[in-house]
């Protein structure tokens, strides 16, 4: 079974993902998947957008593609070209590695959908949180101000909308109160799965 587990910035995903036991759940995380993709694309990161994005030891420097990539929606669609279908891939071929040892295999990625993984999926986990409550935690976790909060979450409005029409079973996690409440939930979903 494939699980995917998604929500918008600060709503509570990789909180949830801890909570899953790890004897049952093989959590992958997309997110971390995005670094290795960096390098594992190196010679076509070089192509499209030069010698200027690597450090002297040839790593890609994320706070130099960072600016290039979010000040320009073309460099950004280039770069997702490029490391999307390598994450896709890896993600894939890790969720087959679990199941095939037994474990349900959850697909942690806010970009779920744009991604094109719901199709792979059981079951959908949708982690949500009021705006405030997940700005609130952005300035306490990143030290991020309000101003670039809002432009994070103006970039992920499309988060959740095709879930409910995908035909897939959605479980939506509300994560607005403490570790407990949402612990509580987590529990009763493992239970029933």
């Amino acid at each position: 079974m494939i699980i995917g587990l998604t929500g918008k910035s600060c709503a509570g995903k990789d909180t949830v993902a801890a909570l899953l036991p790890k004897d049952r759940f093989h959590v992958i995380d997309v997110d971390a998947l995005g670094h290795i993709a960096l390098e594992a694309n190196h010679d076509k990161l070089k192509a499209a957008f030069g010698d200027g994005i690597f450090r002297p030891d040839g790593t890609v420097d994320r706070k130099v593609l960072g600016p290039i990539v979010f000040s320009d929606s073309s460099k950004l669609s280039e770069l997702n070209s490029i490391t999307h279908p390598w994450m896709v891939d890896e993600t894939l071929r890790q969720a087959r590695d679990a199941e095939s040892k037994g474990m349900v295999a959850v697909i942690n990625a806010a970009l779920l959908e744009s991604m094109g993984f719901v199709e792979y999926c059981t079951l959908i986990i949708l982690v949500v949180a009021p705006y405030e409550v997940r700005e609130e935690r952005a300035m306490a976790r990143d030290g991020m101000t309000k101003e670039k909060f809002r432009a994070r979450s103006d970039s992920q409005k499309d988060i959740g909308l095709s879930l409910f029409s995908s035909g897939k079973r959605v479980i939506t996690i509300v994560n607005d109160r403490d570790k407990d409440t949402i612990s509580r939930q987590v529990s009763f979903l493992c239970a029933k799965i």
